[in-house]
């Protein structure tokens, strides 16, 4: 049984097929493309962030394996037999500050799971210039034996004017 449609029915089916033809098509096909092209696009961002996050990772982990590869032949070349207060008092004498320690209070902390202990001493000097001061903390400061200051206070004489005290804690690694 054949249904007989006229010229303008024909043409209304035809565009009704069609339209929903393109309906599925855009449907099914052409948006899931452009959605996963739109999370694909995301995806490549997101990693090109972690990549740049690596790379900085990376860069900062060379530079601490190279300060690391410092130490350790800073470490080689120490005098043996080195301690932090030894040298704190040696050149205390050197820097003309030896009479006016009044204290020098030493500790030592072992690093988990390494060969290596942060040796650390307090130390007070009373009565004391300006000058006599930078140096000997300039002393610190440029030694070759890896010695950093951690602490510092530093506050006024009280027998003279222009003199002062000054309290501070400086620690290094000592196998």
């Amino acid at each position: 049984m054949a249904i007989k449609l006229n010229k303008r029915e024909k043409i209304s089916v035809a565009a009704a097929t069609a339209a929903i033809a393109m309906f599925i098509l855009l449907q099914f096909l052409v948006l899931p493309l452009f959605d996963e092209n739109a999370r694909l696009s995301q995806l490549i961002s997101t990693r090109q962030k972690e990549f740049d996050q690596i790379r900085v990772l990376q860069a900062e982990y060379r530079q601490t394996a190279k300060q690391t590869e410092q130490a350790q032949r800073y470490l080689k070349t120490r005098k043996r037999g080195f301690t932090l207060f030894s040298f704190l008092e040696t050149l205390a004498g050197k820097t003309g500050v030896k009479s006016r320690i009044s204290y020098m209070k030493p500790s030592s902390t072992p690093l988990k799971d390494s060969p290596y202990r942060i040796s650390m001493v307090e130390m007070l000097l009373k009565d004391i210039t300006m000058p006599q001061l930078l140096s000997y903390l300039h002393g610190i400061e440029t030694s070759r034996d890896m010695i950093a200051i951690k602490r510092l206070s530093i506050s006024k004489g009280e027998q003279q004017a222009g003199l002062i005290n000054t309290v501070f804690q400086v620690e290094t690694l000592e196998k």
